[in-house]
């Protein structure tokens, strides 16, 4: 995908946050919520003080009342701090889950004086309200005991086939730092106000060598449970899909990545599909900042298209084979593919999917001009990325 366009969403007491903020999570409520149907809590990260990583509450004002049901807003405008900075430990890892009534805001702590007293190092807290303006009392929604692992992290409650689950990464800190999978809770009766989630299942995402899922969001569309995910480098953003709200698998291609847009830091991506339109929101750090400063983004396409483009991709990676009489390599803005054997035909690839370019290639040195960027250069039998 290409990048699209920075949003606008201040924070207040902005000589704290100064208008950082990561981790989005971006709902969308049919019927309206509080006069509004579009809600979005992030917390501010600025210079990377955790301290600071408190569940700021905004809503969205669409530029007309005709975009309300089709366009995610441009403008966010900050309603309430959820949870304030803690004596000790911090907030982090926010997310909303909109039931028949109201809203729940969730966020994870980690080693708080809440989760002290809750005999835990880590725990999934919330507050709920009916009207965005008066919030209850904090809750205990899940817990960690263990100081070197943790299952709820980056958790996302959503719900599944009827039933209401929440799911975490299990992330392995000590002795090794890794992905573990995904753990999947459970609550009784889909009772929020009355009883807490339990893990049941632990399911392990499928994704390429290489990549540690790190935070992600999920969101439905159709019969189907998606999801989209940043490494802990957060330099780029898979989407995964799965058809039993359990298990993923995801795609190679990246939705976006550091080298390709220039910008890095896209921690954590939220994203849904609107009138067949599939919108894209994650944070980019700010250009020649310090400390570094992050702004939310929104990209978007319109989603068959970007499916069909990811299988297109999917399908050209299956292979692994080289030609040894194709030698590909790479001068200034040119391609140089020297085929030291008989005619082929050869497809070039964007790394977004796109065909730029599909023709048989004669014997000898074939030099074909592109713009920067990644590019995926297959014959029938094999791939190779080039990087211009």
């Amino acid at each position: 995908m290409v990048l699209g366009e920075q949003l606008n969403a201040p924070t207040p007491f902005p000589e704290i946050y100064n208008n950082d903020l990561i981790h989005p999570c971006v709902r969308f409520a049919p019927n309206g919520f509080a006069g509004h149907k579009w809600w979005m809590v992030a917390t501010p990260y600025w210079g990377f003080n955790s301290r600071i990583e408190n569940p700021i509450l905004y809503y969205g004002v669409a530029d007309n009342t005709s975009q309300e049901n089709s366009t995610i807003p441009k403008n966010w405008t900050p309603v309430t701090i959820v949870e304030g900075t803690q004596v000790y430990g911090y907030n982090s890892d926010p997310n909303l889950f909109f039931d028949k009534e109201g809203l729940w805001v969730l966020w994870r702590e980690y080693y708080t004086p809440s989760c002290k007293s809750d005999s835990i190092t880590m725990g999934t807290y919330g507050r709920y309200t009916t009207d965005g303006v008066v919030f209850s009392d904090k809750k205990l929604f899940a817990k960690e005991h263990s100081t070197t692992e943790d299952n709820e992290l980056s958790p996302t409650v959503i719900p599944v086939n009827g039933k209401i689950k929440l799911f975490g990464c299990h992330h392995q800190f000590s002795p090794l730092r890794i992905p573990v999978g995904l753990s999947l809770w459970d609550i009784k009766d889909n009772d929020m106000f009355n009883n807490q989630f339990i893990e049941t299942q632990e399911t392990h995402p499928v994704y390429r060598p290489g990549f540690d899922f790190w935070h992600f969001d999920l969101f439905n569309y159709k019969d189907t449970l998606f999801c989209v995910v940043t490494p802990e480098r957060a330099n780029e953003i898979l989407l995964g899909y799965s058809v039993d709200g359990a298990n993923f698998k995801f795609w190679d291609t990246p939705l976006l990545t550091s080298n390709y847009t220039g910008r890095n830091y896209f921690y954590k991506p939220t994203a849904m599909v609107i009138n067949d339109e599939f919108y894209l929101i994650n944070p980019c750090a700010e250009f020649f900042e310090y400390p570094q400063t992050n702004r939310l983004w929104m990209s978007h396409m319109n989603f068959n298209e970007l499916i069909n483009k990811l299988n297109s991709n999917a399908i050209v990676s299956n292979t692994s084979v080289s030609d040894d009489e194709l030698e590909i390599s790479s001068s200034s803005n040119s391609l140089i593919i020297n085929n030291k054997g008989k005619e082929i035909r050869v497809r070039i690839y964007s790394i977004n999917g796109a065909v730029v370019y599909d023709n048989t290639i004669q014997h000898g040195i074939n030099m074909l001009s592109f713009d920067r960027g990644v590019y995926i250069v297959a014959t029938d039998t094999s791939r190779q990325k080039v990087i211009l």
